[in-house]
Order: structure tokens, then sequence, then C-alpha cells
């Protein structure tokens, strides 16, 4: 299982690369609407994150990929919108998930 970010902005995508995430910045709503559903699409994806900015731009897309099974998606903080929150990757899939990992 892998992870995969879609983010508008460029610092949550090197802070995940570092990690060994991959993932794409982009900016226009319809190319992230296509790669938030090419990644769900994707089998080897078990977690999608996206950050507040795609959840704004893309809010139909979110909720109806949200509704499925598969793949997990997750918002994750990206440094600008969610001033205030901090936690790690791990806290946010247990929040989502309801267990421990």
């Amino acid at each position: 299982m892998r992870l995969f970010l879609v983010s508008d902005k460029v610092d949550p995508v090197i802070g995940m690369r570092l990690a060994g995430v991959e993932g794409v910045c982009l900016r226009e709503p319809e190319k992230l609407d296509a790669a938030l559903r090419q990644a769900a699409g994707n089998e080897d994806v078990g977690v999608v994150l996206y950050t507040a900015g795609v959840r704004e731009a893309c809010p139909e897309t979110v909720a109806q990929l949200q509704r499925q099974n598969r793949p997990l998606l997750l918002e994750i903080p990206d440094g600008e919108s969610e001033a205030g929150t901090s936690g790690s990757i791990t806290e946010y899939i247990q929040e989502a998930v309801g267990i421990r990992l």
C-alpha cells in the first residue's frame, strides 16, 4: 500500500517526498480533480493525502471519493491554511480510521 499526496502548494510535496511519499503540486482545479481521481483509481495507492486548498478547489470530488471504501482520503495541513493545527501523519490516520497504528 502506498500513500500519494495531491497538493496546491509545493512545500507539502517536498516534505512528503523527503519521507518517501510521492505527490503532485498543481494549481488548476481541473488538474487537481484529475489527479485526485487518478490517485484514487490506482490499485497500489491505499491512502490519498490532500491539502485544504485541494478540498476548497474540488469539494465535490473529495466528498465523492470519501464515500468510497477505498482508498482512504485524508486531509493534511499545508502550513498555511491550517494555521494552529499540529500533528503527525500517524495521528491524522488514527483519527480518520479510528484505530491506533
